[in-house]
């Protein structure tokens, strides 16, 4: 199964490393070394509202930052 992120991406259910809740998680250290390792493979898709990074692995470790609550997220993967 497929999981809309936002606007026109969709990605692979059975990729994803995790949700995330982006004003939770900063406060953390270790987000920043999480963003750090994946900066140049981080696509922002959330028009400057960012609430959500998605975790996928394919090839590689990469994220997504969406405008879509964690939450909401969540209840469309099941």
């Amino acid at each position: 199964m497929y999981l809309h992120i936002g606007k026109d991406f969709c990605i692979d259910e059975k990729k994803i490393i995790g949700i995330f809740n982006i004003e939770s998680i900063s406060k953390n250290k270790e987000y920043y070394e999480i963003y750090e390792a994946i900066k140049n493979d981080l696509v922002d898709i959330s028009n400057g509202a960012q609430k959500t990074l998605i975790l996928i692995k394919d090839k590689f470790i990469k994220g997504y930052i969406s405008n879509i609550s964690s939450t909401t997220l969540r209840k469309r993967e099941i």
